[in-house]
């Protein structure tokens, strides 16, 4: 029996690792086969000890790759390592993302911020696009899915919404970026929408972990969410429980974002 096949990008922590491990939970594939997971580490070797320890269910399997999106020689290598042990990609989770506000130039800002979240984004998709994605397997054809990782923060209309509840943050590079990645996600789904390739875009709202150098303990006390709580919900979204909401920005709880 064919396993369904995906990767999570930036799955060895935060919301990418509780991504992982729900799916490593989950018995509801879209076509009722386990998983295999490739857990997306810039750090082989910490990804290869996470995985090594991860619990699994119901015949589910994971291991670590080696991806840095931003380097095309490691993103092609891990294209030629899925090619070869698996033959195809039914699921891409596009998680890896950045946000650093340390950086005190602006344009230096923004260059390194798009660099990961929207150049990134588009090489390791384009990448995996071309070679796996459009691929059936033999014995029955898979539902495939793009799933880009975004925020409610690029949402341009959301900005100027004094009600929005980030609207008095300011990060103003990273809104740009994820701005950008509405668009990029909008292109994919229509460059695939003869393909019957799914395009989503998720945004897992505040969560408590380390990204943009955040402290989990404070900001889970100020209302940030327990990263599990996306994971499950992106879980939804790998297997078609959120399907309607396509074209749109999918939250965690059902709020629908405007582009």
């Amino acid at each position: 029996m064919a396993s369904t096949i995906v990767l999570v990008s930036g799955g060895n922590r935060g919301i990418g690792l509780e991504i992982v491990k729900a799916l490593l939970e989950s018995n509801t594939s879209s076509d009722g086969t386990p998983y295999h997971i490739y857990l997306g580490s810039r750090d082989l070797q910490k990804g290869q000890d996470l995985a090594a320890n991860l619990p699994v269910a119901h015949g589910n399997t994971v291991s670590a790759i080696q991806l840095d999106i931003t380097s095309p020689q490691s993103v092609d290598n891990a294209v030629a390592t899925v090619e070869a042990e698996s033959g195809r990609l039914d699921a891409l989770i596009n998680n890896a993302g950045v946000n650093d506000d340390s950086i005190a130039d602006e344009a230096t800002k923004m260059s390194i911020l798009y660099n990961i979240n929207v150049i990134g984004t588009s090489r390791i998709t384009d990448a995996f696009k071309a070679k796996l994605l459009l691929t059936q397997p033999a014995d029955r054809k898979k539902e495939k899915r793009i799933i880009h990782v975004t925020s409610s923060m690029g949402s341009i209309a959301s900005r100027l919404n004094p009600g929005f509840e980030f609207y008095q943050m300011p990060y103003t590079a990273y809104r740009c970026t994820k701005a950008a990645l509405g668009m990029l996600t909008a292109c994919h789904a229509y460059d695939l929408k003869d393909e019957g390739v799914k395009v989503h875009a998720f945004d897992p709202g505040w969560v408590a972990t380390e990204f943009g150098g955040g402290d989990p303990v404070v900001t889970r006390k100020l209302g940030a969410v327990d990263p599990r709580v996306p994971g499950l919900a992106c879980r939804d979204v790998v297997e078609g429980k959120r399907d309607n909401e396509r074209g749109v920005i999918v939250s965690i709880n059902g709020d629908i974002y405007p582009w």
